[in-house]
């Protein structure tokens, strides 16, 4: 149950922040790969496969601001 309840509370709050001003969008994407991950070990757990497929793919998207940004710093540095 307090499970089932952090994972509605993270999904609800993620939602809230990435419809929100874009200062907030920041809060959004990180309660979103934490609510994310948070359903992986969920799957994992009950050994759905289609869950943890599922969960890995939205944090991979919640992730990819993050990863961008990675990627563009390390361009940068490698080009001087």
């Amino acid at each position: 149950m307090t499970f089932a309840l952090l994972v509605a509370l993270a999904t609800c709050a993620a939602v809230w922040f990435l419809t929100g001003p874009s200062r907030q969008r920041v809060f959004g994407m990180l309660l979103g790969l934490a609510d994310s991950i948070l359903w992986l070990c969920a799957g994992i757990n009950a050994g759905k496969i289609a869950v943890v497929i599922i969960a890995g793919f939205c944090a991979l998207c919640f992730m990819r601001p993050a990863l961008r940004h990675l990627f563009q710093g390390m361009r940068r540095r490698h080009a001087q």
